[in-house]
């Protein structure tokens, strides 16, 4: 069974269609890391699982494919363009179709200046970018005799492979190409996990009690030194120390080994707490 066969199946009923509008950056900064480029009819659907991978991996906002990252409605000749000349690394998507000949004329589409394969790679050669093929399977290597003059760089470019056998690790391998190729990429990816995790534990520390009437106090772990908590009718103390509070009934107590002082009137109550003091207040 063929790889596209194979990521025809994962990609069924799975991909979500990611139409997400990319922030471009102008003054000479990449718009994306990654630019995956590859030929209509062959190997697309390769190319999409790539592109998912990698955006997984490294963040959407560093893989630029066509389908995915132009939105609707937008040029779609100035967006491409743009993504082109501005990426760190192109990875030339290439199966058996990638050369052959058009049904229609008998011409090879990689031979029409105009053709957007071929457009998109001379943009990356042009910008400095690095070019690495992807070959699908057993795919055979590009000869200089086989390109146009203006992409025949691309037959010198050390490629990698990605096989239906040997998925993951061929996946890990092209990662590993884009991250040296990208040498900026794993400090932005690194950036975002940590900016994440901390949005995490500042999300976890929000207030999970939701409604509530009279005063409440919510915690997690804290030092408990003594905690004073007035209702409606009650004083209750949770440490120690003596507390003054006009009241008619002042209730404390610890965790079922606590001694417990009921006094009435004005007068000074002192709290004899023999409970365990674990410093994670009463349970």
């Amino acid at each position: 069974m063929e790889i596209s066969t194979v990521i025809a199946k994962a990609l069924s009923g799975s991909m979500e269609v990611l139409l997400k509008e990319r922030q471009f950056q102008f003054g000479g900064k990449s718009l994306n890391s990654c630019f995956i480029n590859y030929r209509t009819g062959d190997g697309e659907q390769v190319a999409t699982y790539l592109g998912r991978e990698l955006s997984r991996r490294f963040g959407e906002s560093e893989v630029f494919r066509a389908s995915d990252s132009i939105p609707a409605g937008a040029d779609f000749e100035r967006r491409l363009k743009k993504a082109a000349s501005g990426c760190e690394v192109l990875l030339a998507v290439i199966g058996n179709r990638w050369l052959e000949k058009g049904e229609n004329d008998g011409s090879r589409a990689i031979d029409d200046p105009d053709d957007w394969t071929r457009w998109e790679i001379v943009a990356a050669f042009e910008a400095g970018a690095t070019v690495i093929p992807v070959l699908i399977d057993s795919t055979s290597r590009l000869r200089a005799d086989q390109l146009p003059d203006d992409i025949v760089p691309l037959a010198r470019c050390q490629y990698r492979r990605l096989r239906h056998r040997t998925v993951g690790p061929d996946l890990d391998e092209i990662a590993d190409a884009v991250l040296i190729a990208a040498p900026k990429l794993e400090e932005r990816v690194r950036a975002r996990e940590e900016a994440g995790a901390a949005e995490g534990a500042a999300a976890g520390q929000g207030n999970t009690m939701e409604n509530v009437e009279g005063t409440a106090i919510q915690a997690r772990d804290f030092c408990n030194h003594g905690v004073v908590v007035n209702g409606d009718h009650t004083t209750t103390s949770t440490g120690t120390g003596d507390i003054n509070q006009n009241s008619t009934v002042h209730h404390v107590a610890g965790d079922h080994n606590s001694a417990v002082n009921n006094v009435s009137g004005d007068q000074s109550i002192k709290e004899q707490n023999t409970g365990r003091a674990d410093g994670r207040g009463r349970e």
